[in-house]
């Protein structure tokens, strides 16, 4: 999963069919340019162009864009019953979903208008560059970088001009698909006071945008083999094996510790918001069997109103 293509998932005996993929920044910007520009010259300028080649890898929020661009394609293509989007950690979460709004701004008419001619047409380093105001900033930015970055600058800009009216419309029918009222989002944390903070953050910030927060997965909540009822109990009076008994008391606070801070924190969650636990396995989890073991989890403590 590297190509960005669609790759179905074998599942003997299961009923339809998953597919699943990586998304490769690069291709994605690359097909969205050929997509929906109509200027074949205007294609190859911007495909040329070493600004372009960095900003559709590693420019900041161009790989979020591409993301929702991918989501927007799939959801588009109607071959999905359900479409699910891994996104970044929480402290990454919010930079992702506002990436469309950042990435759509940089490419307004005022930002590619102070770089190029009004009639796209490219004249030269500065004399490109519409305003006196304009001419002064970039004489002093060439001193400072050099003329050869100042002409990638301008040239990448007058040729995304074609593009940037789609840009906008790609970016705002990103946002109706994730403010959608068929799309919902969970939120992943973990037993930890400083990632249960995070995400009450971002429940918080979820509702601020619009977005419909559904569930909560609370990873690791507790050892399989410790369950609550066995959490709350006192150790064996009378061990022989003192160093074990001493032993089972603090592990049974640091666990009551981690359930006082789980109950805090659901109690602060909308009533609306399912509170589901995955406890911690000894093994890793990996594969469809475990993966269904994992689903079944989640179904009975949804169900028993976790």
């Amino acid at each position: 999963l590297s190509d960005d293509a669609d790759r179905s998932v074998d599942l003997p005996g299961a009923k339809g069919s998953l597919a699943a993929a990586v998304v490769d920044s690069k291709k994605v910007f690359d097909k969205f340019i050929r997509t929906h520009s109509n200027q074949a010259e205007a294609i190859e300028r911007i495909m040329r162009n070493r600004l372009y080649q960095q900003m559709s890898t590693t420019l900041a929020g161009s790989q979020e864009f591409t993301a929702l661009e991918r989501l927007l394609q799939a959801t588009e293509s109607g071959l999905y019953d359900l479409v699910i989007l891994d996104t970044p950690p929480t402290k990454h979460a919010m930079d992702f979903l506002t990436a469309p709004q950042r990435l759509s701004s940089l490419f307004s008419d005022t930002i590619t208008r102070w770089f190029t001619s009004p009639d796209d047409k490219p004249k030269g380093l500065i004399a490109s560059l519409v305003g006196r105001g304009t001419r002064t900033v970039l004489k002093s930015l060439e001193i400072l970088t050099g003329g050869q970055f100042i002409e990638e600058l301008v040239d990448f800009f007058a040729a995304v001009r074609s593009i940037q009216k789609t840009l906008r419309d790609r970016s705002l029918a990103s946002y109706q698909v994730l403010t959608a009222e068929s799309t919902r989002f969970i939120v992943v944390t973990s037993f930890d006071a400083a990632k249960l903070t995070e995400a009450r953050y971002l429940q918080g910030q979820l509702q601020k945008l619009g977005y419909r927060l559904q569930a909560v997965i609370i990873n690791r909540a507790f050892p399989l083999w410790l369950p609550p009822e066995v959490a709350g109990k006192a150790a064996p009076e009378g061990s022989s094996h003192e160093k074990v008994r001493k032993f089972f008391d603090q592990f049974r606070q640091y666990y009551q510790a981690r359930y006082d801070l789980y109950d805090e924190f659901a109690k602060g969650l909308s009533k609306n918001i399912v509170v589901a636990r995955i406890p911690e396995y000894r093994q890793d989890v990996h594969g469809i069997k475990d993966l269904e073991i994992l689903a079944n989890t989640l179904a009975e403590s949804t169900s028993q109103g976790s």
